[in-house]
């Protein structure tokens, strides 16, 4: 008796199930061209490929002149690929692409082509039908998947049109608009994702859950993995959407991390501290820590401590006056209203008397100008003392 090999004798067999016999091809063409349209197709072709030229020039020539965007590109120059001479266009270029006639008439083409990819699914599927080989719903599926796609990619791009009217509105809430944005795409993912598990579980006649009902021990593992990390995408979210820091700011943790934000995931954030070694921290160890943004603090304080000797106490009024005078005329940025300027004593030591000196500055506690302006005070107050003798 001939003993039973893997896989000798075994691929010709797996090779010919895939071929098809003549009576198969004539069913599938036959069942193919009953739901063929010559129409249909050129239709969904002239939509999907000839529409938006057409439109174009016909915009061009009946289009009202006060209603035509233009774009003036007078005196640009276009150098050619071959290094020859240079072409010279002053006349204005009309810019269809920016006209509410061409939004409308891409999104019918985009639709039209979506529709033409349903359709030659559909043909597969009746093909497949054809020869034995049941899809069930599949083709309305690949629809419902395909055009909820287009959606939610049509509904980011007008999403992020209206953020970029707002941003150049208010400029100086570039930052917070692009942590919306951030929040907002994961939100239209997410329920993209939900719904395509939804199409697909309709489909397939089983739901969600038992996706991940793999026994008890299985449950458990998902459970336990999955609560990290949804916590750190909650935390990534709260954080981007309360606008707390952006990337690039200068921050303070509660925990002492202290440095620049360089990256801010949905999970993780990446932190460049100032001696330039890079922290990443998992978003959900920052959710509950108190965070100082330096890089949003407008104003600064300078506090300095002065030493004299016991023999000079008659002298430190003078010198502590004069030194406030030197410091009004150095450092242009002072407060005087609103917030302390004060040089007087604070404390008699063993050995000696000291004295504070309290300057707040309209400046960022940060970066060049600050350790610039708190030397030219230092410098001022030097100069102030020995003026007082």
């Amino acid at each position: 008796m001939p003993r039973q090999s893997a896989l000798a004798g075994h691929i010709a067999p797996i090779l010919e199930s895939f071929l098809l016999s003549k009576d198969e091809l004539r069913s599938i063409v036959q069942h193919v061209s009953a739901i063929l349209s010559t129409v249909d197709i050129g239709v969904l072709l002239v939509l999907g490929w000839l529409l938006v030229p057409y439109m174009r020039i016909v915009h061009a020539f009946m289009a009202p002149a006060k209603n035509r965007i233009k774009e003036r590109v007078s005196g640009s120059v276009f150098k050619n690929r071959g290094g020859g001479g240079e072409n010279e266009q002053g006349d204005d270029k009309y810019v269809f692409e920016r006209s509410y006639t061409y939004i409308a008439v891409d999104l019918l083409s985009q639709i039209a082509r979506l529709a033409l990819l349903v359709y030659a699914c559909d043909c597969l599927v009746v093909a497949l039908d054809a020869v034995g080989y049941k899809s069930a719903d599949t083709s309305q599926i690949f629809a419902k998947i395909l055009y909820t796609s287009w959606f939610a990619r049509r509904f980011q791009s007008f999403k992020r049109y209206l953020i970029q009217r707002m941003i150049n509105r208010k400029p100086d809430t570039c930052d917070k608009f692009k942590s919306v944005d951030r929040v907002l795409d994961g939100i239209i993912f997410a329920l993209l994702f939900v719904k395509i598990l939804d199409y697909l579980s309709i489909a397939t006649g089983m739901a969600l859950g038992s996706v991940f009902a793999v026994g008890t021990t299985g449950g458990l593992i998902v459970s336990l993995s999955s609560q990290e990390i949804a916590k750190g995408v909650m935390n990534g979210l709260e954080m981007t959407a309360s606008d707390r820091f952006n990337v690039g700011d200068n921050v303070h943790f509660g925990d002492g991390t202290q440095g620049y934000i360089i990256k801010m995931g949905f999970l993780r954030t990446k932190v460049r501290k100032y001696d330039f070694s890079v922290v990443d921290i998992p978003n959900s160890q920052l959710g509950g820590q108190r965070i100082t943004n330096i890089s949003r603090t407008k104003t600064c304080r300078v506090l300095t401590t002065l030493r004299f000797e016991y023999g000079d106490i008659s002298k430190i009024p003078d010198a502590l006056e004069a030194a406030k005078e030197e410091i009004i005329k150095a450092c242009p940025k002072l407060i005087r209203e609103g917030k302390p300027f004060r040089a007087m004593i604070s404390s008699f030591e063993r050995d000696c008397v000291e004295a504070t000196i309290n300057c707040n500055f309209e400046l960022p506690p940060t970066g060049e100008d600050f350790w610039a302006n708190r030397e030219q005070m230092f410098l001022a107050i030097d100069r102030g003392v020995k003026s007082s003798g």
